[in-house]
């Protein structure tokens, strides 16, 4: 039997070892920065930015959307989507892996926000948290619904351009494809149908359009304006649910996009966001926080970048 001294040594020591492990690990909050900047406005400063970017570019809301899903799938969200190359410390940006390079937008207004961030609470608010933020902000910004984003997140010291390669979905999956990609993540069939509703917003390229008449259509128009893409729904610069109307119809955009009318689940489920809207809008908010929660950095593990494209 342990003597009393010894015993209250032990519990010192689980006291210290339980404290060490609650500060490398951590935990989200939602009031995570009160203590260490009472004053910071996360959400008033990125909608300040954002209100003046989607003046200008409508299309900026969808992209930073996609900017966000593209940095969590992988790896986890993280903020290793923002570095770019940098041969000395390893740097393979992921920016370069095939399904992101020449298409993700959207890395200007994250380096405005961080900049107006630094700005009022220097060294402390990571990028990946903006990065969630915003993507939520930028939802809610074209009509769409609202979703807890705690923060505490911490920010990358990797890329990871292999993982972005092999875990990204592709636009021509099949559903089974789609089903296991998302799998592999931890989210149910279900899941997968709700956030392909993010769909609802946004555009493509020509090429990748599956609906015959519509990529015929992108194609003409593209002959007159090389900048010319094909909306991934009727209504792309609104958050709703028209994209199921599109799925359901036979005129959704995305091969990806086609396959989920399977006469079966994910069929009726298609169905039912095609005339439920607050029933899409509530399951695609709760797949976003289970997203934005995907093997997130939090204590002492990574760093708070002063400069989202770089290593501190």
């Amino acid at each position: 039997m342990a003597s009393p001294n010894n015993a209250v040594h032990y519990s010192f020591l689980l006291l210290a070892l339980l404290l060490c492990c609650s500060t490398a690990y951590g935990q989200l909050s939602k009031n995570y920065y009160d203590n260490a900047c009472p004053s910071l406005d996360l959400t008033g400063i990125v909608d300040s930015v954002l209100a003046s970017e989607l003046r200008a570019d409508p299309r900026m809301g969808a992209s930073l959307l996609r900017l966000f899903f593209h940095d969590c799938f992988p790896q986890g969200c993280d903020a290793s989507v923002l570095l770019v190359n940098d041969t000395a410390r390893g740097i393979d940006s992921e920016q370069n892996a095939g399904p992101n390079k020449d298409s993700l937008r959207g890395f200007a207004v994250i380096d405005k926000i961080k900049e107006a961030v630094e700005y009022n609470c220097s060294h402390t608010v990571s990028c990946a948290d903006i990065l969630a933020v915003t993507a939520r902000e930028a939802v809610i910004f074209l009509g769409g619904p609202s979703w807890t984003v705690r923060l505490g997140r911490r920010d990358s010291l990797n890329a990871f351009k292999d993982k972005a390669n092999t875990d990204l979905p592709d636009p021509t999956f099949t559903l089974q494809q789609l089903e296991k990609a998302f799998r592999n993540k931890n989210f149910s069939p279900s899941e997968m149908v709700a956030l392909s509703g993010g769909h609802s917003i946004g555009s493509v390229r020509c090429r990748f359009a599956a609906d015959p008449v519509r990529k015929l259509q992108c194609q003409n128009m593209a002959l007159v304006d090389p900048s010319h893409m094909e909306p991934l729904d009727t209504t792309s610069l609104a958050f709703d649910n028209r994209y199921y109307g599109d799925v359901v119809n036979g005129t959704g955009v995305l091969g990806s996009d086609r396959v989920l009318m399977d006469k079966g689940e994910r069929d009726k489920q298609v169905r039912g966001y095609s005339s439920n809207r607050d029933g899409f809008f509530n399951d695609f908010s709760n797949a976003m926080v289970r997203m934005s929660e995907m093997n997130v950095l939090t204590g002492t593990q990574g760093q708070i970048r002063i400069d989202c494209k770089r290593l501190n």
